[in-house]
């Protein structure tokens, strides 16, 4: 899989990954793009015209030639997008998505049934909830991937285990948990994952 168009190198092999920092607008549709042909993907994004408007402005002359043509055309074919447009959405999209079996008795929902497993499930963006202004073979798992320009801006409060002694004691002042960068603690869930870096509107992964 790749993040730039051919003849980009591929990534390596991997289960999730983590992208962060200003990657170019195009970098997901070339994630899916790249993948196999009899594969499917799933990206879910938070707002349809913020996500169309950065593809608009960056104006990928490689996608406006090839993505709707020949095989590359089959593939984005199997490319489906949602626009969920608060986490309590996202939430329920991702726990109503089911596989379509023949034999289920449970009414079948057109929007949330899909023919097979996705082999990579994207969410694009998912700190824009929190910031003002994605045949099921089991030796083909899913890979989960996560693109956030603005993850590394994130902060929550964390958290953290205490001691069964202290657990008695008052509340001080210093006890109460300060907003962290929560990127420390996301990048411990992915085996992979990397960061875009834009100079003069030329971008770079590492």
């Amino acid at each position: 899989m790749r993040l730039f168009p051919e003849p980009a190198p591929h990534l390596p092999r991997f289960r999730n990954l983590l992208m962060y920092g200003p990657y170019h607008p195009s970098a997901p549709i070339h994630l899916c793009l790249s993948m196999a042909p009899a594969d499917k993907a799933i990206l879910l994004t938070p707002s349809r015209p913020l996500f169309l408007d950065g593809l608009r402005k960056y104006n990928d002359q490689w996608l406006k030639s090839y993505s709707g043509t020949g095989s590359m055309a089959s593939i984005s074919s199997r490319v489906n997008i949602f626009y969920p447009p608060s986490p309590k959405h996202l939430v329920a999209m991702l726990s109503m998505f089911r596989i379509h079996e023949v034999s289920a008795s449970v009414p079948v929902d057109p929007k949330a049934t899909i023919d097979v497993a996705p082999a990579l499930l994207i969410l694009h963006e998912p700190s824009a909830y929190f910031l003002s202004q994605e045949e099921d073979d089991p030796s083909s798992p899913t890979s989960v991937v996560v693109f956030d320009s603005k993850l590394d801006q994130l902060k929550f409060p964390v958290l953290r285990a205490l001691p069964r002694s202290t657990l008695d004691e008052p509340d001080g002042p210093d006890d109460v948990p300060r907003p962290e960068s929560v990127l420390f603690f996301v990048q411990k869930y992915f085996e992979l994952w990397g960061t875009f870096q834009s100079l003069c509107g030329l971008y770079c992964c590492s």
